[in-house]
């Protein structure tokens, strides 16, 4: 999959902070408002919002969940809302632009299908020391993640790392605390897809099913 991103791609990426601004505009809500709905504070959402630092993949999850909207909504490169009728669309290879995070590069897959209860994400999982993991996150739903390309570290609460190789795939509950890894000095690419807690209130469960609250 390394065809997947090239530099003429992600030159063309749409910057971050414009957009968390307008959708905190387009809601009337303050900076404060926010801070308060994602527990990021003032200063970092500020900073954010200009461009002067590129959140992490659990204050991506924050923000999705603050602001009301989908995780895939958030990271989607087209700011167009799909009109979607027949609840169908198609992610191409050619249309794939990777989100930068610091541990985490992320495509939404399908991004344009709007109030789905699956979240898909491509996720590139950047090497790191497996030691010097920290920072395990826990949140609702379940997750599944199969890997594409390359060797990744699963680390959990309540398990020792479990390593997973080209063509491995794990599934786990979400709400257990846990992290991934890419490990032998390469980065790695995963499928990834979310699944949230089940559609409350006769609501039909989009935001629940793609934002998360968790904490980095």
């Amino acid at each position: 999959m390394d065809d997947l991103r090239t530099d003429s791609t992600l030159s063309h990426v749409p910057t971050l902070g414009p957009k968390v601004r307008g959708l905190r505009k387009a809601q009337q809500k303050t900076l404060s408002e926010v801070s308060q709905a994602t527990g990021l504070s003032i200063s970092a959402l500020s900073k954010i919002e200009n461009d002067q630092v590129s959140p992490t993949f659990a204050n991506l999850m924050r923000l999705a969940e603050g602001l009301g909207i989908s995780l895939s909504d958030l990271v989607t490169l087209d700011d167009q809302d799909g009109n979607v009728s027949a609840r169908m669309t198609v992610s191409r290879r050619s249309d794939t632009a990777f989100r930068s995070t610091p541990k985490y590069d992320m495509y939404a897959l399908c991004a344009d299908l709007r109030h789905k209860r699956m979240t898909p994400l491509i996720e590139r999982v950047k090497a790191d020391d497996p030691s010097k993991i920290d920072g395990m996150l826990a949140h609702s739903g379940e997750e599944f993640f199969y890997v594409l390309q390359g060797s990744i570290e699963v680390h959990t609460e309540h398990y020792n790392p479990v390593r997973l190789d080209e063509g491995d795939s794990a599934y786990l509950d979400s709400s257990m605390a846990h992290t991934l890894a890419a490990v032998g000095g390469k980065d790695a690419d995963i499928l990834m897809v979310w699944l949230g807690p089940n559609p409350a209130g006769g609501e039909d469960g989009a935001s629940l099913a793609e934002a998360i609250l968790s904490r980095s």
